[in-house]
């Protein structure tokens, strides 16, 4: 691979990204939820991201996390049945308002996600529900 087309690679991964950084600011967003699976995904241009230093990050399963996964975009967060679990994540967006697909497995379960100003919980009586939610992050 020849040294232009490195540079304009890099250049088309990186520098998007750190535009983003420059105008977001980070919240720490923490997800509640009974349900055997859940997941969360970003419908806008912001991130999930790693803990800013001396941040903490939590997570509590009373019946056992299973898998944790999380990238970009999407969290998903198994366990081995269901039980109360809670969690913290950590978005990075340059909006106040953060555009949300809030998914749970189980039927009579719930998935709750609250930042400081605001929350949203999904709790409809249907099995594998996803529910498209705006959640405040920050007032005016």
């Amino acid at each position: 691979m020849s040294l232009r087309r490195i540079l304009i690679l890099i250049y088309v991964t990186v520098i998007p990204s750190l535009a983003l950084a420059e105008n977001s600011n980070i919240y720490a967003l923490t997800v509640e939820t009974d349900s055997n699976i859940t997941s969360i995904e970003i419908r806008d241009e912001a991130e999930f991201v790693i803990p800013p230093d001396n941040a903490p990050f939590n997570m509590t399963s009373k019946k056992g996390a299973k898998v944790f996964t999380i990238s970009q975009k999407k969290v998903v967060f198994e366990q081995v049945t269901r039980g109360e679990a809670e969690f913290d994540i950590y978005v990075s967006t340059p909006n106040q308002v953060l555009g949300l697909t809030v998914c749970k497995g189980s039927r009579l379960s719930y998935t709750l996600v609250r930042s400081d100003e605001g929350k949203h919980k999904n709790d409809v009586d249907e099995q594998d529900y996803c529910e498209k939610a705006a959640l405040v992050l920050q007032l005016y």
